[in-house]
C-alpha cells in the first residue's frame, strides 16, 4: 500500500492553538462514532455466545446469516470512515496526517496547560506526557506520528479495500482475494480505539483505556420475550 505522507511541513507555531482546538472538536464526533461501533461489537459477540449455548436457534440459518452480513457491512463502513483520506474529512487519519504536517503541535507545554483543576504538586500534566510521549521529551516526535499512521493503515487495509470494492462500488469479485474476517474487524476497531484514547489524552487530558461505554441496561432482556405473537397456538403469517 502506497503511503501518503506530507511533502512539506508547516513551521508556523502561531497556528498551533487553532489546530488543537479544531482537532478537539473532531474528537467529540470521532469518540461518539467509535462508541457506537464498539457497542455494536458487544451485541454481535454477545449473540454469538448465546447461540453457542443454544445451537437450536441457528436452524434455519437465514436470520443469523443476515445479522452477520449486516454487522460486517456496518462495522466495515464505520471503520472505513476513520481512515478516510479526503481533504475535507474529519477522520482520524486526516487528524494524524495534519499533526504530522505541523511538527511540535503536540507539545508538553500545551498539554500541561490543560490541567487547570489539578494542583501543581500533583504534576499530572508532566506525568501523563511522560507516559505517552517519553520522559524528557518536549514534543510528540514525527516518528511516533508516522508509526501511529502506519498502524491505523495496516489494521484497516483489507477493510478499506473491502468497502471500496464491494460495498461502495461494484467491481469484479476477483479484485478481492480474501474478505476481512471478524478478527480483522475486531482488530481494526481495537486499533482505532487505542489511537483515539492516546490522542484524546494528549489533546484533552482525558485519560481512558477505551471509548467503549458501560451500558446502563441489559440489552439481552428483549430476547427473553416472545418475538412472534400467536392466537390459539397458531402462527399467522401476515405475508401469506
Amino acid at each position: 500500500m502506497k503511503k501518503d505522507r506530507p511533502k512539506k511541513f508547516n513551521r508556523d507555531v502561531s497556528k498551533h492553538p487553532a489546530l488543537r482546538r479544531k482537532w478537539r472538536l473532531w474528537l467529540k464526533h470521532l469518540k461518539s462514532n467509535l462508541t457506537e461501533l464498539l457497542g455494536d461489537r458487544e451485541i454481535f459477540w454477545g449473540l454469538q455466545d448465546i447461540a453457542k449455548e443454544n445451537p437450536d436457534i441457528l436452524t434455519p440459518g437465514a436470520l443469523f446469516d443476515w445479522m452477520c452480513s449486516n454487522y460486517t457491512t456496518s462495522v466495515a463502513v464505520g471503520a472505513r470512515r476513520f481512515t478516510d483520506q479526503s481533504k475535507n474529512s474529519h477522520s482520524l487519519w486526516v487528524m494524524l496526517y495534519q499533526i504530522l504536517e505541523n511538527p511540535g503541535v503536540i507539545n508538553r507545554r500545551a498539554h500541561i496547560s490543560l490541567y487547570t483543576k489539578v494542583t501543581r504538586e500533583m504534576d499530572m500534566g508532566n506525568l501523563t506526557f511522560n507516559s505517552v510521549v517519553g520522559k524528557g521529551k518536549d514534543y510528540l516526535s514525527q516518528q511516533q506520528v508516522r508509526s501511529d499512521l502506519r498502524k491505523l493503515e495496516v489494521a484497516n487495509e483489507r477493510i478499506k479495500r473491502f468497502v471500496n470494492k464491494r460495498i461502495a462500488h461494484f467491481t469484479n469479485k476477483g479484485s478481492i482475494r480474501k474478505l476481512p474476517t471478524f478478527h480483522e474487524l475486531d482488530n481494526a476497531l481495537t486499533t482505532i480505539d487505542e489511537l483515539l484514547c492516546k490522542y484524546n489524552l494528549l489533546l484533552n487530558a482525558e485519560g481512558t483505556t477505551s471509548m467503549e461505554a458501560t451500558r446502563q441496561y441489559d440489552w439481552t432482556e428483549v430476547l427473553n420475550k416472545a418475538w412472534i405473537k400467536t392466537q390459539d397456538g397458531l402462527r399467522h403469517n401476515k405475508h401469506a
